[in-house]
Order: structure tokens, then C-alpha cells, then sequence
């Protein structure tokens, strides 16, 4: 990229002028203890600072005591050395820095601290299945003067601006939507009531940290959920917003209870920036475009249109610190960008763990995982090109070994390659696209179609053997199995199998449930013949929905366990299912395939034994480390190590993690 793009251009939030239009929203990492800011978190950030963001937005940042253990507190003085220290280390690096002011409302769970959830009314969470206290006007009044005492803190502690939460659902959004105020107060009631509480925070904030001192508040464009705010509502409210001296708002989409999907993979790179631009359109402040954008193209895409005036890359700067740097420098394909796979960050989040990546084994390890080069040069075979096999070598590469790496099949990438192939799975082949670029960049030597044997190995002496050989789709033993309908799902998503229209798939997880989507989607409207005919008004809206939805094949999944899709990410589980719902899968949990032959599939369930129809029987029942040739060669060799799925079959994650750590050991 040409550095005179518009994503390098100097901009102000209020008199606060960054050096770019880069900002990373606040996300929660869970790297604090009881409310402090750690070296871990400042480290985290630093890394990011340094790597080019204009602004770094932490948070949330909680305002009371409602907030949890693991997330940085702003409630009290107590609090404010480290939120200095952190200041500090993020203008080390060059950024700019804000602080999210954070009430969590019905979102708080008392099992963490022992505290009932308070909101505007009592209306049950469906995040955390609790009914919340109403606040007394009193409480609210208290609550408001608590978030203006911590933007006191915020501007003390030398942070650059505030920035207030009133989105994906939390104290602010509850008083804002008919959804969850039911009160018939000051506060509650018709639109301008219910917008009295976010105002009565902005003013106060407003009246404690000066006319000048900048604010930003962050809204959800549309709360995606029915009989809630839309953009409409929302434009209303930001006008009233900036009336009152924000000086910026930050749009993202949705609450966490939405329908609508809004990070994870499935959702396509940009979807939202939509409601940043229909918030532009209403205001006269800047406006910052945030989720699914992990690509600086796109990011200059945005504001070249006028879309946007700043755009948020959160999981993007997890994933590479060094995205805005990387982009200003025109190196484009040296960006490890975010795959949306959720399965190190919103996935820990949800389980209470600290965030990292998928595809940044560094992420919130910055300090003890720096590479540093070899002391001694060695000569490292590497069997195998799959996600383990490539990260290994790109790893042990950059320390300064000489590295060779084996692929028997013609192309690089493993299980990466059928990963990408069901809808909405394509960013797995983003992360294939990086690591072919680093091995050629680190001058990796890779020769595909060549396949490892004990004489080979032994032969071409290396002095550390790593042995990434992946995996094989296992075979049930289940009568029939060697029917000619029979085929492994690989094989299907590999373009190697073709399925008949009436499909039996043997396995409910990930895999299962992927290659259910994958078959599903055929004969179904394309997004582009969905375009084409909306706009054009060849048929009702509702019959192109249901065209869009409308696949030729009859679709049945069944699971041994008592849950379908048991192995996905809590985040991404719940897409997944609604999917299958929409495009007519039948899912069946509980159900075991006793006999496979004459078109059917005898299975056995709750209700008994029942035959199901199958013109294809797609098999989808996990796999099995392939480490043949490392129990031959191990004996052999001084120095071998198995890592990835040769191992233990397991996800993306692990594999990266497992692989970057043994190549800072060799």
C-alpha cells in the first residue's frame, strides 16, 4: 500500500490528532488479576502499539463492582499505578490510547461474585440465564456518577480519550431498547426516556473530565433482535450523542443475544460496515467502522468510499501487532490475518480462559515467546505440510536453522485445504496463503510430492527430524461399511466423492456438520444469483429466501452423542446449528448406524431401530494420527519429534501452538 492512502492520514477525535486511521477496539483478554493491570496485559499492548495502531481502545474497563476478576478495573484509586504503567508502555510503542468505561448490567453473573445482576427491569439474560434486580433511580443515579468518576481516573492515569460502552447488549443498550427497559419513569418509557440514561452518562462524563478532554462512544448500529432499536433509533441517538460533545462514536452490530452472527468466520469481512456509514450519514463527528475487517484493503476500501472515516481491527492486530506497520510498508503478504475461527479468543472468553490466537502462538505470551536466533545451526527435516509441519519450519527457519520440508501430496496446507472448502469456512485458506509465503520468504526448502520412508529419512541426515504426518478419517466398524455408497467426508470436501441426493452422514461433529453445510448449499441460490435477482425483482423477496435456503439433496446427520456439534467453539456452535436448521438438515443426536447396504442405513435411537434412506453414506467419525513412519524411524534417529495431528488428532489451535513451541525448543 502507497502511503499516501487514506488509512495513513492523520486524524482528530476532538483535539487528539492520531497518526493513522487505524483503531483497536477494546475486547476482553482476561490477562488482569482482580481488576490490576499486568505485565501481561502491558506487554500485550505494547506489541500492538509498536506494530502501528493509531488508537488502542482497552477495556472494558469496569466501573463498579459488577465487573469480573480478569478484566481491568476502574472503580477505584487503587487501580490507577497500573493503568499509568499501561499507559506508558502503549506511548512507548507510538499509539494512542482510550479506556473503555464497561457496566455489564444483566450481563453480570453472580456465580463470579456473588451479586445479583442489576438492569433497568427485570428481565431475564439469555447469556447467563438470570433475572436482574430493577435499579432504584437512586442506583441509577449512583451508577452514572460511578462511570464519571472513572473517566476522572481514566484521564488521570494520562490515558488520550474515554470511551463509553453502549453496545452488544450492555448497561447502556438495556436502557436504551423497549427490549429490556420496561420501566415507566424518567428512565423508561417512550424513546426519549429511554435514552436519558446514556445522555445523563455523557454529560456527567462530560462535566467531570472538561470540555475538551475526548470521548467516543461505542453503539451497536442495529441490536439484531426483534422489537429492539434498529439504525434508525440508533442515528437518533448519536445525534443526540454528539449534541451532548461525543466526539466520536464507534459502531459495531448486534448484542451478544442476537440471531445474527457477527464475528465469527461465516460472517463475510466488512457485513456491518453498512451501519457505520448510515451513523456517518447522521453526524458530524468521526465515525470508526468495526467487525470482520482483518484486511487493510478493505480497510482502505472503506474509507476511499467514504464508508467510514477510522476502522476497527480488533482479532486483526491479535493476530499480527504488526498489521498497520506491514501495510504502510507494502508488504501485504507478510500479514498473518484473522481467520474469524474464534477459537482462541471468543471461545476462551466464553470459558472464562485468557485470549490468544489461533494463528499467533505469541498472542498474550509476548514476553517469554520472542524468537530469538540459534546458537548453533542445525539441519531440520520437517515431513509433512500441514498446518503443524509449516509452522514448525517457518518458525525454526526464522531462529536460522536450515530447514527442509517433505510433502508427499503436490500441495502444501493439509487439513487446511478441506478445512476452507464448506460455506463460510474460506478463511482457512487464508492462513494456508501466509504460511506458503513465509516458507518461500524464510527460504524454506519445501519439495511437495515427496513422501518420507525410513531410507530417506535416514539418508539424508538430519540433525532434528520433526514428523507432521497428520492424520486419517477414520473407518467404523460397522457392517456394510465397504459398501460401494460409502465415502469419507474428506474425500467429499477434497472434490474426490461425489454424493447422490438422498445423503446419510455418520458423525455429528465439526466435520459432520461442515460437510452437511457443504452438500446442503448445493442447488441452492448463489450469493450472486441472490444479487442479481434481488435487485433486478425477478421474484418475491420471501421466494428468493427461501430459493437461497433450497438445496436439491435430503440431508440426514447423525450422532452417537447426545449433542450434535459437540466438538465446535461455543461461539461458532450456535451459528452452526442454525444453519442446519435453515437449509432443511435433519440432525439426529443420539443415534447409532448398526448396518450400511441396499440403499439404507439401519440406526438405532430412542425410539428404536428405523431404516433411513441413502443414496450416499458419507462417513465423519474423526481420525487417527499417522505416525507409522515415526515408530519405524524413531529408534534411529538421536533427535525426532512428532507434533500435530501425528500426535493427537485435534484443531487448527493446537496445532500452531504445539508447533511453534517445539521449534523455539530445537
Amino acid at each position: 500500500m502507497e502511503n499516501n492512502q487514506r488509512l495513513f492520514e492523520i486524524v482528530n477525535i476532538g483535539n487528539l490528532e492520531l497518526k493513522n486511521r487505524i483503531v483497536m477496539p477494546a475486547m476482553h483478554l482476561g490477562y488482569c488479576n482482580k481488576g490490576y493491570v499486568t505485565d501481561q496485559l502491558a506487554n500485550f499492548y505494547y506489541q500492538r502499539s509498536q506494530g502501528g495502531a493509531g488508537l488502542i481502545i482497552v477495556g472494558g474497563c469496569a466501573v463498579d463492582e459488577h465487573g469480573y476478576d480478569n478484566m481491568i478495573c476502574v472503580d477505584h484509586d487503587k487501580f490507577m499505578p497500573g493503568l499509568k504503567m499501561l499507559v506508558d508502555n502503549v506511548h512507548d510503542g507510538g499509539a494512542k490510547i482510550a479506556a473503555q468505561l464497561y457496566h455489564p448490567g444483566r450481563y453480570s453473573a453472580s456465580f463470579m461474585h456473588g451479586i445479583q445482576p442489576v438492569a433497568p427491569s427485570a428481565v431475564a439474560s439469555k447469556i447467563t440465564r438470570q433475572v436482574p434486580r430493577e435499579l432504584t433511580v437512586k442506583e441509577i443515579e449512583d451508577i452514572v456518577n460511578g462511570f464519571a468518576l472513572a473517566a476522572s481516573r481514566v484521564k488521570e492515569s494520562g490515558f488520550d480519550a474515554v470511551e463509553v460502552i453502549g453496545s452488544a447488549g450492555y448497561l447502556v443498550s438495556q436502557f436504551l431498547s423497549p427490549i429490556t427497559n420496561r420501566r415507566n419513569d424518567k428512565y423508561g418509557g417512550d424513546s426519549e426516556r429511554r435514552m436519558r440514561f446514556g445522555l445523563q452518562v455523557m454529560n456527567d462524563i462530560r462535566a467531570e473530565v472538561g470540555a475538551d478532554y475526548p470521548v467516543i462512544f461505542r453503539i451497536s448500529g442495529n441490536e439484531f433482535m426483534d422489537g429492539g432499536n434498529t439504525t434508525e433509533e440508533m442515528a437518533i441517538f448519536c445525534r443526540r450523542l454528539e449534541e451532548a460533545g461525543v466526539n466520536a462514536i464507534n459502531v459495531t452490530g448486534g448484542w451478544h443475544e442476537t440471531k445474527v452472527p457477527q464475528i465469527t468466520m461465516g460472517v463475510p469481512r466488512g457485513a456491518f460496515v453498512y451501519l457505520a456509514k448510515a451513523i456517518k450519514d447522521a453526524v458530524h463527528i468521526p465515525v470508526i467502522a468495526c467487525n470482520r475487517i482483518n484486511d487493510p484493503v478493505l480497510a482502505e476500501e472503506i474509507l476511499q468510499d467514504g464508508l467510514a472515516d477510522m476502522v476497527g481491527i480488533a482479532r486483526g492486530l491479535i493476530a499480527d501487532p504488526e498489521l498497520p506497520q506491514k501495510a504502510k510498508e507494502g508488504r501485504l503478504e507478510d500479514i498473518c490475518k484473522c481467520i474469524g475461527c474464534n477459537q482462541g479468543c471468543l471461545d476462551a472468553v466464553f470459558n472464562l480462559s485468557e485470549v490468544r490466537c489461533t494463528v499467533n502462538a505469541r498472542a498474550g505470551r509476548e514476553e517469554e515467546t520472542a524468537i530469538k536466533p540459534v546458537t548453533q545451526i542445525k539441519k531440520v527435516l520437517v515431513i509433512g505440510g500441514g498446518p503443524a509441519g509449516m509452522e514448525a519450519a517457518r518458525v525454526a527457519a526464522r531462529r536460522g536453522h536450515k530447514v527442509t520440508l517433505w510433502e508427499k501430496e503436490s500441495h502444501t496446507g493439509g487439513q487446511l485445504n478441506i478445512a476452507g472448502v464448506p460455506p463460510g469456512r474460506e478463511e482457512f485458506k487464508t492462513l494456508v496463503y501466509y504460511l506458503k509465503t513465509q516458507l518461500l520468504k524464510e527460504k524454506v526448502k519445501v519439495e511437495k510430492g515427496k513422501e518420507a520412508t525410513a531410507t530417506n529419512v535416514r539418508e539424508f541426515g538430519a540433525d532434528v527430524v520433526l514428523a507432521a504426518t497428520g492424520a486419517v478419517p477414520v473407518t467404523p466398524a460397522i457392517t456394510g461399511v465397504d459398501d460401494t455408497t460409502v465415502v469419507q467426508a474428506w474425500d467429499i470436501l477434497a472434490g474426490k466423492a461425489v454424493a447422490g441426493k438422498k445423503v446419510v452422514i455418520i458423525g455429528g461433529g465439526a466435520v459432520g456438520c461442515e460437510t452437511a453445510l457443504f452438500l446442503a448449499r448445493k442447488g441452492a441460490l448463489s450469493p450472486e444469483q441472490l444479487h442479481f435477482l434481488a435487485l433486478n425483482r425477478a421474484e418475491t423477496p420471501e421466494k428468493l429466501i427461501a430459493l437461497a435456503k433450497q438445496g436439491n439433496k435430503d440431508i440426514t446427520v447423525l450422532e452417537m452423542q447426545n449433542q450434535i456439534g459437540a466438538d465446535i467453539g461455543v461461539s461458532t456452535r450456535w451459528t452452526i446449528l442454525q444453519e442446519l436448521r435453515r437449509y432443511g438438515v435433519k440432525a439426529v443426536s443420539g443415534a447409532k448406524a448398526l448396518q450400511i447396504g441396499d440403499g439404507n442405513v439401519v440406526i438405532e435411537g430412542s425410539a428404536g431401530q428405523e431404516e433411513v434412506v441413502a443414496d450416499t453414506v458419507v462417513l465423519a467419525v474423526g481420525s487417527s494420527p499417522e505416525n507409522t513412519l515415526f515408530t519405524e524411524i524413531k529408534k534411529d534417529l538421536i533427535s525426532i519429534h512428532l507434533l500435530g495431528d501425528a500426535s493427537r488428532p485435534r484443531k487448527a489451535f493446537d496445532a500452531i501452538h504445539e508447533a511453534y513451541e517445539l521449534a523455539m525448543r530445537i
